[in-house]
């Protein structure tokens, strides 16, 4: 990649240049992390996290969900090695505890001289939202993973597109740094991903005036005999409550006293189905649903989120009895 600065008559092309250490690198995203996900913001909590002997995570960030970040910065094209590197970077921390994660950022905020009461209140601040909103058991869930390298190294863009069609949220950018005059300039690329992994709705897409039929949404899970068993349950559930399923194209939608109450999609890949409950929720209701579902998101109509185990659907029964009374009161 060539870059080219205007001089006034002409442009001159500016020479690449190496950081002589990562660490160089780091010291830079330490304070600026937001050119590796574009738009998204996160927020770097650690540096050079232990996890084991002899070994650190560069750096460990945060997102608006509470998803932990591993970063993995490499001075020169990235090795297929770094690849295994930074998953099992990321398995440790997946051990990590809320209680962990806020001491290092403690550890970390504090030995830089910075202000530090809590990890809540630091994520609450940065992303800007009403302190309380989110739990501590929000934290965490989910591991996100950033490879940065000099350049590109096929071999592991093969590795890294496998690990991300199978689910594992990996994110891979390419740099390159120019040394001008009197100012340092970095390019990057993202090469594979550029925010967090979400099974897509068109994922779901049938063929023109193929209605999604209760049928046809639990053959979709046959494969996964417990969650096959599970949407059976919720099915029938729903149905002793007086709902009235209407097949629509890609999810099947429930009504109740006359209104939407609520709609649903099985997953492709068998691991979960979605659901979408319409009815108002309290930030607090929210930030429980988050401790209790998997990817909980907001929504206008209400809130979304997966059903992947018998316990998930104990506890959205809740959510569904709250909303249900909700409708038919009014």
């Amino acid at each position: 990649m060539e870059i080219y600065r205007w001089e006034g008559k002409g442009f001159r092309q500016l020479d690449p240049t190496r950081f002589e250490e990562e660490r160089d690198f780091e010291d830079l995203l330490e304070q600026d992390p937001n050119l590796l996900l574009g738009d998204e913001r996160i927020c770097v909590i650690s540096r050079q996290v232990p996890i084991g002997k002899s070994k650190k995570v560069d750096l460990l960030a945060l997102d608006r969900q509470g998803n932990c970040i591993v970063i993995e910065l490499k001075r020169g094209k990235a090795s297929r090695a770094a690849i295994s590197q930074l998953l099992e970077y990321a398995a440790a921390v997946a051990k990590f505890s809320f209680a962990d994660i806020e001491r290092f950022a403690g550890r970390w905020f504090q030995g830089q001289g910075r202000e530090f009461t809590s990890l809540l209140a630091l994520h609450s601040t940065f992303f800007g939202y009403e302190l309380g909103a989110m739990r501590m058991s929000v934290f965490n869930q989910k591991q996100r993973m950033i490879l940065v390298s000099e350049g590109v190294d096929v071999r592991v863009l093969d590795i890294a597109e496998y690990l991300r069609r199978a689910g594992i949220d990996l994110t891979y950018i390419s740099y390159f740094s120019y040394q001008a005059p009197d100012e340092l300039l970095i390019a990057t690329k993202t090469i594979l991903g550029s925010s967090s992994i979400k099974e897509s709705r068109s994922t779901y897409q049938y063929a023109p005036r193929q209605f999604l039929t209760r049928e046809r949404f639990l053959a979709t899970l046959t494969k996964n005999r417990e969650l096959h068993q599970v949407a059976q349950r919720f099915f029938d559930y729903a149905e002793s409550c007086g709902a009235i399923l209407r097949p629509r194209i890609a999810q099947i939608r429930m009504t109740i006293g006359g209104r939407w109450w609520m709609g649903s999609y099985p997953s492709k890949r068998a691991n979960h189905f979605r659901i979408d409950a319409h009815g108002d929720f309290t930030p607090r209701q929210i930030a429980e649903c988050r401790s209790n579902l998997s990817d909980v998101t907001p929504k206008k109509f209400g809130v979304s989120f997966n059903i992947m185990s018998p316990a998930h659907l104990e506890y959205a029964i809740e959510v569904f009895e709250r909303t249900r009374n909700g409708i038919l009161e009014e």
